[in-house]
């Protein structure tokens, strides 16, 4: 048969196998594993058991430990070249005090475990009174022909294998885009573009601009300037009090000065140069003329007297102050004014640069407005101060005024308010630039968002299909399990029954089982406290096996879960006697039909060598290996069926096929021993001979046993090959009239 299975087994610290390592190819998955006492069997089932537990606790891994390890592991793999592609593979860790971590389990195989810790824990705790509590169904197959509905199901999976596999491509490429652009994996907005969340409905991703405007804004990103400069905003424009002081001014009359009228004008028009060169003359302190120089006659002396007299009178001061007041409103002006044109330039520098920095693309600094729209008002402010120093006698305040006023004071309020605003923005771009990373994570978690948008659109038609294949599928297995339930059968049933009959075929009537009070009747007595009181080690065990079998019901939720049983039993022979032994065998030997398995799969653990050989000479198991130096090896039939060895070699002597030799007296004695153990253990061996058809005369063939098996003086006088063909002959004769299977296997 073709070694097409490949099996797998190590182990860190577990137990004995502190370095178990093995990788052998086999036909089958029905292996018998051979093992002396002490060398670590009892842990691979304990390994093996963590997988169907319910509840696992750091128990568990302490008792898989090896003495004075902390931590250990176990892994097996199962492959089979029918199967390309798939392995079934099953891991998990351990560490003291802690509770084992399963970290894989693909195996798809429901393990069923036998050994001490499943008699401790499900008969040996509660006294050999089984726990009656089983609850559930098996689901059993339709008996109407269900054949359309599941073709149409397995259709249908296929056709959403076709589109879940082509949106997972598109998936793929979509990754592949963000990965070319080397965003980070750990982002959460990259980890959300994944297949689920293509269905998530609750997920609610929001970006205003597309994948490819924001790869070209990460391209701009990428080239931004190494050396550029922080911008710098523009000065608030000044508060000031000039308004305040014009309105007091024009709205004030003044007294005018005594002097002639056609002197004052002729002042008026030249005030201040007048007055800058009478202070000019102060300084100086001669009667010289500030500006010419010349030596100032008396009639010049006594002007600049006039010219004292008019300017300390108030219309003078009113009139000084009307001109400063025009120089102070000019000079403002024209503050305001470089204000706006330093804007302006901030403004190019500020939309130069505003592509290297995404997130203020369609950000824009707020305008300030053109002083030019206020031209009328200064104009109607400047007429007002200039008719003023024509009389200053009468007030000049109306309602233009203060509305010109109101305009210029609310422009430059305006104007600083957008300066504030300005000024965030400005900060923002400068931190932005100066810290680019930052700017960077941004853009790509917004290149994220993008792309899922941008995938969810383009697959919408897909993601629909799916979602239709999905409710349809759900549609055929609900109505294809709805029809299945219509035949089941209670876990409970099953166990009752399978354990009722197991007891008989080992006990008879001796023992047998109460459904009702779930324990064991001895002699139609029930054994409801005292069954361990009453049964023997030997029968204990026999018991557990049992139930063990029985119980497997419990796991199976339907007919088809009877497919992926794996059987790991330990030992099940546990001071059993022989005739005992051989039904526990055949128990075994029956299970793929006890549960309709299509294909057994099984690994029986022991360490007696007569149940070995039982169960590979009733082809129980097929492939047979050692247990030995941390590795399985294969084990050879000599080893461990002497017997058959034995009968081959008297079978050919006897058939002339092969010639006697010094071992023929020896196997002679080994097969009518083994046969007078199994079929007659109170009879001699001597007395159980003489049943032998044949046995009788031929006179020296229980002579030639003892003595060409003995290590003794030899005192029989010497065998000719054809005395020795002959005993042969009367031994394979018996074999065959009475064992005919024996001579068929060692013959086939």
């Amino acid at each position: 048969m073709a070694k097409n299975i490949t099996f797998e087994l190590s182990t860190v610290n577990l137990g004995p196998h502190e370095a178990l390592s093995t990788k052998v190819q086999i036909s089958s998955l029905e292996m018998g594993i051979y093992a002396n006492n002490g060398t670590g069997k009892t842990f691979l089932s304990r390994a093996f058991r963590l997988s169907s537990k319910e509840e696992l606790d750091s128990n568990d891994s302490n008792k898989l430990l090896t003495i004075g390890k902390n931590n250990g592991s176990f892994k097996f793999k199962i492959s089979n070249t029918a199967e390309p592609g798939i392995f079934r593979e099953l891991e998990f860790s351990i560490n003291k005090d802690k509770i084992p971590i399963i970290s894989k389990n693909t195996t798809g195989y429901l393990f069923r475990v036998f050994n001490d810790d499943y008699i401790k824990e499900n008969l040996e705790g509660l006294k050999y009174k089984p726990n009656g509590e089983i609850d559930g169904y098996i689901l059993g197959k339709e008996k109407i022909d269900l054949s359309k509905e599941k073709e149409e199901l397995e259709k249908t999976k296929i056709e959403l294998g076709l589109k879940e596999r082509e949106l997972k491509s598109k998936i793929a490429k979509a990754i592949e885009d963000l990965d070319s652009l080397s965003i980070r994996k750990n982002t959460g907005e990259y980890q959300n573009i994944n297949y689920n969340n293509l269905f998530n409905s609750a997920l609610n991703i929001v970006e205003s601009e597309k994948f490819g405007d924001l790869i070209t804004k990460h391209n701009q990103l990428k080239a931004l300037p190494d050396n550029l400069q922080d911008l710098r905003n523009v000065s608030y424009l000044k508060k000031t009090t000039t308004p305040d002081q014009i309105i007091a001014f024009l709205d004030e009359k003044f007294t005018k000065s005594s002097i002639a009228d056609g002197f004052k004008t002729k002042i008026k028009n030249k005030q201040a140069f007048i007055e800058t060169g009478i202070n000019l003359f102060k300084e100086n302190n001669t009667n010289e003329c500030p500006f010419c120089e010349q030596n100032l006659e008396e009639n010049a002396l006594k002007l600049i007297d006039q010219y004292l007299e008019y300017l300390s009178e108030t219309e003078a001061t009113q009139i000084k102050k009307a001109n400063d007041l025009l120089s102070q409103l000019d000079l403002e002006k024209k503050e305001n004014i470089e204000t706006l044109k330093t804007f302006k330039n901030l403004e190019i520098e500020y939309l130069k640069n505003q592509k290297y920095i995404p997130s203020l693309a369609n950000i824009n600094l707020k305008e300030i407005k053109d002083l030019t729209e206020l031209d009328s008002d200064y104009k109607t402010i400047n007429t007002a101060l200039k008719k003023k120093k024509d009389d200053i006698s009468i007030s000049l305040l109306n309602e233009n005024i203060k509305i010109a006023i109101k305009n210029i004071l609310l422009w430059i309020q305006d104007q600083n308010e957008k300066i504030q605003e300005n000024s965030l923005i400005i900060k923002s771009f400068n931190d932005k630039k100066n810290n680019i990373s930052s700017e960077k994570l941004d853009l790509n978690k917004r290149l994220c968002k993008a792309r899922l948008i941008e995938l969810k659109k383009a697959e919408l038609e897909t993601i629909t299909e799916i979602n239709n294949y999905n409710s349809k599928i759900k549609l055929l297995s609900d109505d294809i399990l709805k029809k299945e339930q219509n035949e089941k059968v209670s876990k409970k049933q099953k166990v009752v029954e399978t354990f009722t009959e197991l007891l008989t075929k080992f006990f008879g009537s001796k023992y047998s089982f109460d459904d009702k009070t779930f324990c064991l009747k001895f002699k139609n007595h029930l054994l409801e406290s005292n069954a361990s009181d009453v049964l023997s080690n030997g029968e204990k065990s026999i018991v557990a096996f049992c139930y063990f079998i029985a119980e497997t019901h419990k796991c199976i939720n339907k007919e088809e879960d009877y497919n992926k049983l794996f059987f790991i039993i330990d030992d099940p022979i546990s001071s059993q006697d022989f005739h005992f032994v051989y039904a526990t065998s055949q128990i075994i030997r029956t299970l793929n039909k006890r549960f309709n398995i299509q294909r057994l799969r099984l690994i029986i653990l022991t360490h007696n060598l007569e149940f070995m050989s039982i169960i590979i000479r009733n082809k129980i198991i097929d492939q047979k290996f050692i247990l030995a130096n941390n590795k399985l090896e294969t084990l050879g039939n000599e080893l461990i069926m002497p017997y058959e060895e034995h009968l081959r070699d008297v079978y050919e002597i006897s058939q002339g096929t092969k010639n006697p030799s010094h071992t023929t007296p020896n196997s002679l004695r080994h097969i009518l021993e083994t046969i007078n153990r199994f079929i007659a253990p109170d009879i001699e061996l001597n007395a159980f001979c003489e049943r032998i058809d044949n046995f009788a005369d031929n006179e020296f063939l229980y002579s030639l046993m003892h003595d060409g098996s003995h290590g003794v003086l030899r005192l029989q006088k010497p065998y000719t090959d054809q005395m020795i063909k002959g005993a042969c002959k009367v031994v394979s004769d018996y074999v065959l009239k009475d064992f005919a299977g024996q001579i068929k296997i060692i013959t086939s």
